[in-house]
């Protein structure tokens, strides 16, 4: 395997120029500049083959969603990308799985205006570890903690592909070829929610990205807010494949509220500003759908105004 600095060379420099990054990939460590009144935002995710994607992924959506994944938490805090690095663990040096590889991640990164500015290679199982970077005004940041009861629970985008797709993938449940095909896209090179989520951050101050499931995540804003939540699982905006490939409801429902991996933004915001929030989706094109209300205590589940019990399905996401 050649070494660590040629890899590098070849298939990940040249990459590293924007403004803020005083000193990108080639030294000890990457020098960056935060501007005056801005935060940065940082955090840090691991996806393992076997672990969190199939064997024999396609490297140039795993390229693309190793990034998603990080953005997707800079979406939920309403910060901007800034930069990121790049840590992968490589079980041989294949310049087919490199070059596609490096071409998913950067073409992104590239479209995000966010350079990659250090990292390390090693050998080993296929692991990639990204950490990425992002700025937020100061005190203008989006957190779990911050929400109100009364505040209206909003989730952007459609629930359920991901999911269904990682069933299909453990069969668990049956799907054709073409079925898995189509929702692989969806899993893979799912949209990422930046741009709404800066503007989204002039109205709310709560926000989770979803990769654990809604129900889950959701919880999350719960804990850390001290609050309960009504959620209607009626409005659940399932994702156009669950109703071509799921024929019974309550099924379409478990996927949309449990399946994980949509990388969508569960979001909070006092109930007057729902025309804002309306104009949002407008303006970005993005889906956003009210489910349900931020209360003082209790999580309670309704389908059709009536409370209901809906267990998770049997599988394990990604």
């Amino acid at each position: 395997m050649p070494g660590e600095f040629s890899l590098i060379r070849k298939y990940f420099s040249g990459h590293d120029r924007a403004a803020g990054v005083s000193l990108g990939i080639g030294d000890d460590c990457a020098l960056l500049k935060v501007p005056a009144g801005m935060e940065l935002a940082v955090t840090t995710d691991t996806l393992n083959e076997g672990v969190h994607f199939f064997r024999g992924e396609d490297p140039y959506c795993l390229g693309y969603k190793s990034l998603l994944v990080n953005v997707s938490d800079l979406a939920s805090m309403g910060a901007s990308p800034f930069c990121f690095t790049l840590s992968v663990t490589l079980p041989d040096d294949s310049p087919d799985f490199l070059e596609n590889f490096s071409k998913g991640l950067l073409e992104h990164a590239s479209a995000l205006k966010m350079p990659l500015i250090g990292g390390n290679t090693t050998k080993g199982p296929l692991s990639i570890t990204i950490s990425a970077y992002g700025l937020v005004p100061g005190g203008m940041s989006m957190r779990r903690a911050m929400g109100r009861a009364g505040d209206t629970v909003y989730v952007t985008g459609t629930l359920g592909a991901a999911g269904l797709y990682v069933a299909g993938g453990y069969h668990e449940i049956a799907l054709s070829e073409k079925a898995m095909d189509e929702l692989h896209k969806k899993a893979m090179l799912m949209p990422n929610r930046c741009t709404l989520a800066t503007d989204l951050r002039e109205y709310c101050r709560c926000a989770i990205d979803i990769s654990d499931g809604l129900i889950g995540d959701l919880r999350h804003i719960l804990e850390e807010s001290h609050l309960g939540a009504d959620i209607e699982l009626s409005s659940l905006p399932c994702d156009e494949t669950l109703y071509k490939y799921l024929s019974d409801e309550d099924e379409r429902i478990r996927f949309a509220a449990y399946g994980g991996g949509d990388y969508e933004l569960v979001f909070t915001a006092p109930s007057e500003k729902a025309a804002f929030i309306a104009e949002l989706s407008k303006k970005h094109n993005v889906k956003i759908t009210p489910i349900g209300k931020l209360t003082a205590d209790g999580y309670k589940l309704y389908k059709n105004g009536r409370i209901c019990n809906l267990k998770q399905t049997g599988f394990e996401h990604f």
